[in-house]
């Protein structure tokens, strides 16, 4: 009876972590409430500046690179911290009110990470 007992909670539990990571991959949002895309980050942690008025439509970062973006007087910083590196479109990660449609950041995977 326990053995019964404990491999049913262990498909529960299966069934509620799958639940879980599908809705944090729709909302793009882990559980811990932040993005799959990376974090905000201060501006004096970042490692370069773009310029989104002449920034090209791709743009290709590594994972844990610290970005300021700007356009005009608004700019904002991203520390791009990707679950399985994925592209994200700037304006998904931009404050409401930046400008920068159309600009894709691609993350491809830093010299310290594992495959």
């Amino acid at each position: 009876m326990k053995f019964q007992t404990l491999k049913a909670a262990v498909l529960f539990a299966g069934i509620a972590l799958t639940a879980q990571a599908a809705l944090a991959a729709t909302s793009a949002t882990l559980l811990n409430g932040n993005s799959v895309y990376g974090v905000p980050a201060q501006a004096t942690a970042a490692s370069k500046v773009i310029d989104v008025t002449k920034a090209a439509q791709q743009i290709n970062l590594k994972c844990g690179e610290v970005v300021s973006f700007r356009n005009g007087d608004k700019s904002f910083t991203w520390k791009f911290d990707s679950v399985g590196h994925a592209a994200v479109d700037l304006a998904a990660i931009a404050p409401a009110g930046f400008a920068g449609a159309g600009i894709k950041v691609y993350v491809e995977r830093n010299e310290g990470e594992r495959n």
